[in-house]
């Protein structure tokens, strides 16, 4: 109401000295130049409304993306896979590509493993109830 100009801290920011995890990577797209600077330089600089100034951004970043289509690409590079481009990507120290090979039997198992933790059931085994308790979890994998 005051015609007044504020700064409002981002993600990277409000992360100083801290961890930020970044879920969607992929999808953020030209918001990739911005997380650039603060990868590289620690601090993000910021030049608005007559506002000039530097924040701290001296955090670790975690971040998680999907290939383009879905699916890995092995003939292709991560950069490839991942649209994020070269400088960006040579930022992080580790880099974990994490492949799912289908497997139908294996993912209805898994499925059906996680609909009876979320929904209270408990796998019906042949041993006694007494020693069910510690050997379900073993059972289900």
């Amino acid at each position: 109401s005051s015609g007044d100009y504020a700064l409002e801290a981002g993600a990277l920011v409000l992360a100083d000295q801290g961890c930020c995890c970044i879920d969607e990577f992929d999808k953020m797209g030209k918001e990739h130049n911005s997380l650039l600077e603060a990868m590289e330089q620690q601090s993000i600089s910021l030049a608005k409304a007559g506002i000039v100034c530097s924040l701290s951004s001296r955090c670790a970043v975690l971040a998680a993306a999907n290939p383009v289509g879905g699916h890995y690409d092995r003939a292709k590079t991560v950069n490839e896979n991942l649209k994020i481009n070269t400088a960006l990507l040579s930022r992080f120290d580790l880099v974990f590509i994490l492949l799912d090979r289908p497997n139908q039997a294996r993912d209805q198992m898994l499925s059906e493993h996680v609909i009876r933790l979320h929904s209270g059931l408990r796998k019906k085994t042949s041993q006694s109830s007494s020693s069910s308790s510690s050997s379900s979890a073993s059972s289900c994998w």
